[in-house]
C-alpha cells in the first residue's frame, strides 16, 4: 500500500521524461492518418469525425481539428485494430488501451489532470506517475513509463470508498485489461475490505479506507513486482514532479479548489519542463445531456 497519492492526463504521454527521446509508437497502434492543408500530417486514433471537425488521440494528446484545415481523412476499418500494443503475461496495458476505455466508460462523467502529489514509503515510493481525478471523488494513477507502465492504481476519496458497488466497478474495469485466467483468479480472490494476491510476476492489492497511509481513499493497485526497483526516481529528481498531499487536496480527498489556478500553472509548467511541449488540453468532462467537451490548461 501507499501513502501519499494522485496524478495523470489524457493529454500526455510517452512525450513525457519516463519515455526518453526519439520514442514513437509502433505503426499499427497509430491506425488513422489526416492530411493537413499545409502538407503536414497527424497519425493517431479516430475518436470522432462530425461535419465540421476530427477528433484524434495521437501519441501525445488528443485534438479536435477543423475540417477546414484538412485536406484527406485517412480512416483505417476498424476490423480489429486496437489503439495499443498487445499486452503479454505478467504486464500492465499501455496508457492509451485503459484510457481511451475508461473515457467510454458509461460511469465516467469527468476525467481531469491534476498535479501529483509525493509518494513517500510503500512499494510505489518515488516512481513517477500520472493520474486522473475522475467523477470528483476517483482516482486512476498510472505509474512509471505509460508506455509500459509498472503499477496502475485506481482510489475512491469520501463516502462512495465504502459503496461496494463502486469498488466493483473499478474491478471489473480492470478485469477486462487482463492477460489469463490466472491474473483474473488472483484479482478477485483479494476481498474489497483489503488484502493481496499474486498471479506471476503480479502482485493485486486493495488497501481499504481505515489503513493509515490511505488518506482516507479504498484503494485497487496492480504492479509489476520485477520492475518497481528501476523506475524509482531520485529524491531530487523525483522532487521536482511532485506537490505534498496537503497542498493539493484536504483529507477527505477533495482537491482544494482555492489552489486551483496554482496547481493548473505549476502542472502546465511542469509538463513544459519535461517535455518541451505543454499539452493543449488535460481530460474532458461530460456536460449533463452527456455531450463529450475536451478540457485546455485555459479551462477552469
Amino acid at each position: 500500500m501507499i501513502a501519499t497519492r494522485h496524478v495523470f492526463a489524457l493529454a500526455v504521454a510517452s512525450s513525457l521524461w519516463w519515455a526518453g527521446p526519439g520514442r514513437a509508437a509502433a505503426p499499427e497502434t497509430m491506425p488513422d492518418r489526416l492530411e493537413m492543408n499545409d502538407g503536414s500530417s497527424i497519425r493517431g486514433l479516430i475518436l470522432r469525425n462530425s461535419a465540421t471537425s476530427v477528433l484524434i488521440q495521437t501519441e501525445k494528446t488528443e485534438v479536435e481539428i477543423p475540417k477546414a484545415s484538412i485536406r484527406r481523412i485517412h480512416d483505417a476499418p476498424d476490423d480489429g485494430m486496437v489503439f495499443s500494443a498487445v499486452t503479454k503475461k505478467g504486464r500492465l496495458p499501455q496508457w492509451r488501451a485503459i484510457v481511451h476505455d475508461f473515457r467510454n466508460h458509461d460511469a465516467i462523467k469527468s476525467f481531469v489532470m491534476v498535479p501529483a502529489t509525493a509518494v513517500d514509503n510503500g512499494v510505489f515510493r518515488n516512481i513517477p506517475y500520472m493520474s486522473f481525478r475522475f467523477n470528483d471523488r476517483g482516482e486512476l494513477n498510472v505509474l512509471g513509463d505509460p508506455e509500459h507502465p509498472v503499477g496502475l492504481e485506481f482510489g475512491i476519496y469520501g463516502r462512495n470508498s465504502f459503496t461496494t458497488r463502486q469498488q466493483r466497478i473499478l474491478r471489473e474495469f480492470l478485469a477486462g485489461h487482463l492477460h489469463s485466467r490466472e491474473e483474473l483468479r488472483a484479482l478477485y480472490a483479494v476481498n474489497l475490505a483489503g488484502g493481496t494476491a499474486r498471479a506471476g510476476n503480479l502482485v493485486f492489492e486493495i488497501t481499504p479506507p481505515s489503513a493509515p497511509d490511505a488518506y482516507g481513499g479504498w484503494w485497487l493497485s496492480i504492479y509489476e513486482a520485477d520492475r518497481l526497483k528501476g523506475a524509482r526516481l531520485s529524491d531530487k529528481e523525483y522532487a521536482k514532479v511532485t506537490q505534498p498531499f496537503d497542498l493539493v487536496n484536504r483529507r477527505n480527498g477533495s482537491l482544494r479548489a482555492e489552489h486551483a489556478a496554482a496547481q493548473q500553472n505549476w502542472l502546465a509548467r511542469t509538463l513544459h519542463n519535461v517535455s518541451g511541449d505543454v499539452p493543449k488540453m488535460r481530460g474532458f468532462y461530460r456536460d449533463k445531456n452527456g455531450v463529450f467537451h475536451l478540457l485546455g490548461f485555459d479551462d477552469s
